[in-house]
């Protein structure tokens, strides 16, 4: 089964099925309701007339002195007579009493069930076809789907709210009509008294994530601020880039687009243009408005046309007013988003399970964004084709084509230097915009044909494939476009990019520093995690212990369990004619194994069960420590199926240039597997309070120490080898 028709089959099960299948629970409970009291009813009166005749009788012989035999009750297999027989029949009349009350309040219970089932019905059935009746307009029109799915970020938090509430109250109201009976009774059984127990615990759990949803719903409708986008780049004003303002001054003159109120440059990811609020890193320089980034190190690798096309696309999306758009999408997401967060985390169980009354509410919730998501894909694809043939207006489709085919040529060189200079911030070029170039000369550029087709790095919009991009275009790649594309820059390249700022030295040489300063800082961040991590083992070894003195003890009491059964059939031989000396034979012999394992294992008592080093692993019944690095993984099975249980059995996997342990001598029979290259020990018992979950904690940290150690060591030799090379 294919997970679309999966995830249909969930979402109709629990949104329009569950509630049908309460609602059909409902009917039958109607149903049945009235018969219980209309016999409760006649079983009244007929109590009552026998009542009056017992009390009629009874003042009658009472008068005359005497028993009124003749007023009798025969109850359980005996006749109670006289004053006797009218307490029981009082007594049998209070019941019905009772039981009238009791099925009277539980006669209002079925409406309810259908009330409730009926309007969750209807709530599912109106989102699902609203949201698709939305997506639908929203696909027609950019404005309906901005307004329509705008009323569901308002709307949803308190219909969900309301669907999980009508869930819960509607399966209270089904689980106490089925468990009324029980109150009635006057001397409930044990298993009377487990049914009330669950009906009881399944009401009050209903009703908790009822109340919990709600709760964790109240913040949904509070206003959203998106945060700034973080950009690695920095702002250049007219003054400083005269050249690359009038440049695009021009194209978008020739464009008929907004001008960017903004241009920023750097040297990380590609194109974009956005009207959010911005944070430029490093400077932190706050801003917002119509926004240009162009990231340096592509500019020399373009030809002049592919540059404008590509950045009259992005000068395009301000035409169409597609980052403003954007913009207004955020506020849709984060509702919905928290609205099904909140339901999550009402329904979500102690295991990690999703909760019934909350599971319809979360799924419609997803059909939503799924249906706004759709809308929103179609949109942005078809302001991306816009976008190109603005791109392709100013310049040509095939400028605009080999645009798209060079971004990708010319990316392995980008990513190349800009990766090197971060791993080596200290012997990275003063300018990364002209390494790029010159590494772009000497190496080439990639056959972008080979190439996989990510989407472009872009902040706020989702592109169409490359190849649909083309076709749109109306241009196939061949041959003589290909040589095209993976031509060497040209010679003056970097000159033509120099002329567009005042002092492109200063600047190139700026965002250089601002990038080997990044990438000192995380490598610093990342030495102290190491460090950390390191250090968060001691030096000394640590002893995990377990015991078998639980195990030995069972055996032992066993074992004189079994040691008396054959005493007393030896005893009692006359009872036993044929069987005697077996029976007893085989007792003696299963009471000695008992006894002697169970000596053996009290012996045995608390031993180590592990022994952590910070280099090396020892295992009870090994016979060598592995060293952390030799082992490639680790498996846990708990004994006694949770986490916070103290019996595992615990599985290290080695390398496969490892060599294999051996079993040590001892009482613990370690398993080696020579096919899975794997070494298993148990426990049934660790000591102090040790869990199977505190268990593979520790064995996690010894091994991200092991690990820390280890990148340190590389690191150090690396530095040591950069020290002692010449010059």
């Amino acid at each position: 089964m294919s997970s679309r028709i999966r995830e249909t089959l969930i979402l109709v099960l629990t949104t329009l099925i569950l509630p049908l299948a309460v609602l059909g629970l409902g009917i039958w409970e109607q149903q049945r309701a009235p018969a219980q009291l209309a016999e409760n009813a006649a079983r009244r009166a007929e109590v009552a007339a026998a009542l009056a005749d017992l009390e009629a009788a009874t003042r009658a012989a009472s008068a005359e002195g005497k028993i009124a035999f003749d007023a009798q009750i025969r109850m359980d297999g005996r006749v109670y007579v006289g004053e006797a027989a009218v307490g029981l029949a009082r007594e049998e009349l209070s019941r019905l009493d009772r039981a009238t009350f009791v099925e009277n309040i539980r006669n209002t219970l079925p409406p309810v069930v259908i009330v409730c089932a009926a309007l969750v019905f209807a709530i599912s059935l109106l989102l699902l076809l609203g949201s698709m009746a939305l997506g639908w307009a929203g696909r027609q029109s950019r404005d309906a789907l901005e307004r329509g799915f705008g009323l569901v970020r308002r709307a949803l938090p308190p219909v969900l709210g309301l669907q999980v509430v009508l869930t819960a109250v509607g399966v209270v109201a089904a689980v106490a009509f089925e468990a009324a009976p029980l109150a009635e009774l006057d001397n409930p059984g044990t298993g009377d008294m487990k049914l009330m127990l669950i009906a009881v615990v399944v009401m009050g759990f209903s009703l908790w994530t009822a109340g919990k949803a709600v709760f964790n719903l109240r913040h949904t409708l509070a206003l959203f601020e998106p945060d700034p986008l973080e950009i690695d780049g920095r702002s250049v004003s007219r003054s400083e880039a005269p050249g690359l303002w009038q440049w695009i001054d021009g194209l978008a003159d020739r464009l008929r687009a907004l001008l960017p109120d903004q241009i920023v440059v750097g040297l990380t990811r590609g194109f974009f243009v956005t009207s959010g609020p911005k944070l430029l890193s490093p400077g932190g320089e706050r801003f917002e408005g119509r926004t240009l980034y162009l990231p340096l190190p592509y500019l020399p690798l373009l030809r002049q046309d592919e540059a404008e096309a590509i950045i009259g696309h992005e000068l395009g999306h301000f035409t169409g007013g597609d980052t403003e758009y954007s913009l207004r999408f955020v506020p849709i997401y984060a509702g919905v988003n928290r609205s099904l967060a909140a339901m999550v985390l009402a329904g979500r169980g102690a295991d990690g399970s999703d909760g019934l009354i909350t599971r319809p509410a979360v799924e419609l919730g997803l059909f939503v964004m799924e249906r706004f998501d759709r809308a929103v894909l179609h949109w942005s694809r078809l302001r991306e084709f816009a976008a190109d043939e603005a791109g392709a207006r100013i310049t040509s489709p095939e400028a605009q084509a080999r645009a798209l085919l060079r971004t990708d040529a010319v990316e392995g060189r980008i990513a190349e230097t800009l990766g090197d200079a971060f791993h080596h911030p200290e012997t990275a070029p003063a300018d990364l915009v002209a390494a790029t170039l010159d590494r772009a000369w000497e190496h080439g550029l990639d056959d972008p044909s080979g190439i996989e087709e990510p989407p472009q790095a872009h902040p706020t919009d989702t592109h169409p494939p490359r190849h649909q991009r083309l076709a749109a275009l109306g241009v196939t790649p061949c041959p003589a476009l290909l040589a095209e594309v993976t031509a060497p820059p040209a010679a003056d390249a970097m000159a033509r990019v120099r002329a567009l700022f005042a002092a492109p030295d200063q600047l190139f040489g700026d965002l250089t520093a601002d990038f080997t300063g990044g990438a000192r800082e995380a490598h610093r961040a990342h030495r102290e995690s190491l460090e950390t991590a390191a250090a968060a083992v001691d030096a000394e070894a640590m002893l995990v212990c377990d015991s078998t003195k639980a195990g030995g003890w069972a055996l032992t009491v066993g074992g004189v369990i079994f040691a008396a059964m054959a005493i007393g059939v030896k005893l009692q031989e006359a009872q036993f004619p044929e069987g005697a000396n077996l029976i007893a034979g085989g007792a003696g012999l299963v009471a000695l194994v008992f006894l002697v394992v169970g000596a053996k294992l009290l012996i045995r008592g608390e031993k180590p069960f592990v022994t952590l080093h910070p280099d090396t692993l020892v295992l009870d019944g090994v016979d060598r420590p592995l060293s952390w690095r030799e082992i490639e993984q680790v498996g846990y099975q708990v004994v006694g199926g949770a986490a916070n249980s103290n019996g595992l059995r615990f599985s290290v996997f080695l390398t496969s240039d490892a060599a294999l342990p051996g079993r040590a001598k001892g009482f613990r029979r370690a398993k080696i597997s020579r096919k899975q290259h794997k070494v298993e020990i148990a426990s049934r018992r660790l000591r102090n309070k040790m869990t199977a979950q505190a268990f593979a904690e520790l064995i996690e940290r010894y091994r991200m120490a092991d690990h820390a150690r280890w990148v340190l060591e590389q690191q150090d030799a690396g530095a040591a080898h950069i020290d002692t090379q010449p010059g």
